[in-house]
């Protein structure tokens, strides 16, 4: 028992010494610190985090923004180019269309027929969609030619259809500017 008494008293006379309480002080003190600048330490981290989202999101949207204006002026750019190559294609059918019937007039009066009435222009409605446009003819269906009793032409009369070509635009919606259909 003897022993047990001596090894309480060492114990006593270490834990209640006055280097021991100097001690712990020293460490409950630097411990205090360590966990008060590593809590400030995740803050300013977290901080950091949530700044850099934001401006990565600011960033991002601008250049959305800047990447939809630029496409919609490539696009814009595209649908001018196609009316001026609309507009060429439609000068060119008609001095194609003016040289062929100047030439079949001419045709026509070395063999001696009479020269067909023509109308002065076809009808044609060009309009300048964001979508392609779709050609959609209608004619009159041909006449079966038969080779063994060739007969000269006709003169169209009034009633006999003249094949037209309209370009019908596909309707489109435009929901983000106006939130209507457009024609």
């Amino acid at each position: 028992m003897e022993k047990l008494q001596t090894q309480a008293s060492k114990l006593w006379q270490l834990l209640f010494a006055p280097e021991t309480a100097d001690t712990y002080q020293k460490m409950l003190a630097l411990t205090g610190t360590i966990l008060k600048e590593t809590a400030l330490l995740l803050w300013l981290l977290f901080c950091s985090i949530f700044v850099l989202g934001a401006w990565l999101g600011k960033t991002g949207l601008a250049w959305g923004r800047d990447t939809r204006s630029w496409l919609d002026a490539q696009s814009q750019a595209e649908g001018e180019s196609g009316e001026k190559a609309a507009a060429t294609g439609q000068a060119i059918m008609e001095v194609g269309q003016t040289g062929a019937y100047f030439l079949l007039d001419k045709a026509y009066e070395q063999l001696g027929l009479e020269k067909p009435v023509r109308p002065e222009k076809p009808v044609v409605t060009v309009s300048a969609p964001k979508t392609s446009p779709k050609p959609v003819a209608t004619s009159a269906p041909a006449a079966p030619k038969s080779s063994a009793n060739p007969k000269p032409p006709a003169v169209k009369s009034p009633e006999t259809p003249v094949k037209e070509t309209k370009i019908v635009p596909e309707p489109t919606e435009d929901k983000e500017e106006t939130g209507a259909t457009a024609p």
